[in-house]
C-alpha cells in the first residue's frame, strides 16, 4: 500500500504538451543584426528572437513589406497595424517550419495573392531562413570569430527600400563543468536525509520553488508566439505542490511513510525536469532569461537533490513496508 502510495505521487509527471515544438530552443548559434539601410522611422523595430529562431518586426503607425525569397509578396503591415501574410506564397509555405521541411510541390511561384490577417497590433514574428542555420547539425565557421554567414533580409518600410544585414555565429557553448554543482548537493542532501527529516524534506521544497523561479523566468522573458511547453515551470510547480504535501503530512502523527512517499514523488520530478532540460547547463543561449548562470545552477542541483530524495523514499518505503 505504501509503495502504491508512492506511485501515486508521480502522476504528475505527464503533463500535456501546450507549445509549438517548433519554436525558442537552447542552442549554440546567434543571429545579430548589425544594419539597417537607411534608417527605418520611429515606430519600426527589427529584432531577432531566440538567438537565431525568429526575426520580429514592430510596425507602428509606418507600412512595411517582407518580400518572399522570390521577391514574391509574403507579408506586410499596414500604418493600421493589420498584419497579413500571403498563404499563396511559397515563402510561407517554407516559413512554417525552422528548416524548411513542408511539401510545398503543389504551390505555384505566380499564385496570386490569397491575404489572411494574423495580428492587429502591428507585430509579426517569423522563421526567416535566409538569418539562422538550416540544420540541427552545428555549421562550419569561417573565421575566428565564429562567423557562419552574412545574410541580407529586404524588406519596404514606407516604400522605402530597405536592406536588414547581419551575421550568424556559433558561440562557444558553456562548460560541462556546472554538473559538478550536483556533487555537493547530493552529498548535503544525504547528511540531511539521515539526520534532519524535515530539513530534507524543505531542502527538496526549496530546489522545487527555485526552479519555479527560474522556470517562470524563462517562460516570461520570450515574446507570445516564441513560447513552447514550461517544461521546467510545470515540472517544478508539481514537485512544489507535493514537497508542501509531503510537508504538511511530515508533521501529522503516523503519517511518515504518507510524507516519506510524497517527497520521493517530488524528488522524481525533479529529476525528469533535470534531465528535460539537461541541455540548458552547456549550451551557448538558454531561452528567456538573461542570467543563463541561474539556470546552470538550478538543473544539477535538481539532478542531484532529486536523486536523493527518490533513493531514500524508496528505500524507507520498502523497508518498512509489511
Amino acid at each position: 500500500m505504501r509503495l502504491f502510495v508512492g506511485l501515486l505521487s508521480l502522476l504528475p509527471l505527464a503533463p500535456a504538451h501546450l507549445g509549438s515544438g517548433d519554436s525558442v530552443q537552447p542552442r549554440n548559434t546567434e543571429s545579430v543584426i548589425e544594419t539597417v539601410i537607411p534608417a527605418v522611422p520611429d515606430g519600426v523595430k527589427i529584432e531577432i528572437v531566440g538567438a537565431d529562431t525568429f526575426v520580429r518586426l514592430t510596425s507602428v503607425g509606418v507600412t512595411v513589406e517582407v518580400p518572399g525569397y522570390d521577391d514574391e509578396q509574403y507579408l506586410r503591415i499596414s500604418a493600421e497595424g493589420l498584419v497579413e501574410i500571403n498563404d499563396a506564397s511559397v515563402t510561407a509555405a517554407l516559413n512554417g517550419d525552422r528548416y524548411g521541411n513542408v511539401d510545398i510541390s503543389q504551390m505555384k511561384p505566380d499564385a496570386l495573392p490569397k491575404w489572411r490577417t494574423i495580428a492587429t497590433n502591428g507585430i509579426a514574428m517569423w522563421h526567416d531562413h535566409r538569418s539562422h542555420w538550416m540544420s540541427p547539425k552545428l555549421p562550419a565557421t569561417i573565421d575566428s570569430k565564429g562567423t557562419v554567414l552574412h545574410w541580407k533580409i529586404p524588406l519596404i518600410v514606407a516604400h522605402k527600400q530597405t536592406v536588414v544585414s547581419g551575421t550568424l555565429y556559433l558561440r562557444h557553448h558553456a562548460s560541462m563543468a556546472w554538473w559538478l554543482l550536483g556533487l555537493p548537493a547530493i552529498i548535503a542532501a544525504v547528511v540531511m536525509s539521515v539526520f534532519r527529516r524535515r530539513g530534507f524534506f524543505a531542502l527538496v521544497l526549496a530546489v522545487a520553488l527555485l526552479g519555479v523561479t527560474v522556470g517562470f523566468m524563462e517562460y516570461n522573458g520570450l515574446p507570445d508566439g516564441a513560447r513552447i511547453t514550461p517544461i521546467m515551470l510545470m515540472f517544478c510547480v508539481g514537485a512544489a505542490t507535493i514537497a508542501l504535501a509531503s510537508m504538511a503530512r511530515l508533521i501529522r502523527p503516523g503519517a511518515m511513510h504518507i510524507a516519506i512517499s510524497l517527497n520521493a514523488g517530488a524528488g522524481s520530478a525533479l529529476v525528469v525536469c533535470a534531465w528535460l532540460t539537461a541541455n540548458q547547463v552547456s549550451s551557448a543561449y538558454i531561452p528567456g532569461i538573461n542570467a543563463q548562470w541561474l539556470a546552470r545552477v538550478t538543473i544539477p542541483l535538481m539532478m542531484g537533490i532529486g536523486i536523493v530524495s527518490v533513493i531514500d523514499g524508496v528505500t524507507r518505503i520498502v523497508r518498512t513496508a509489511p
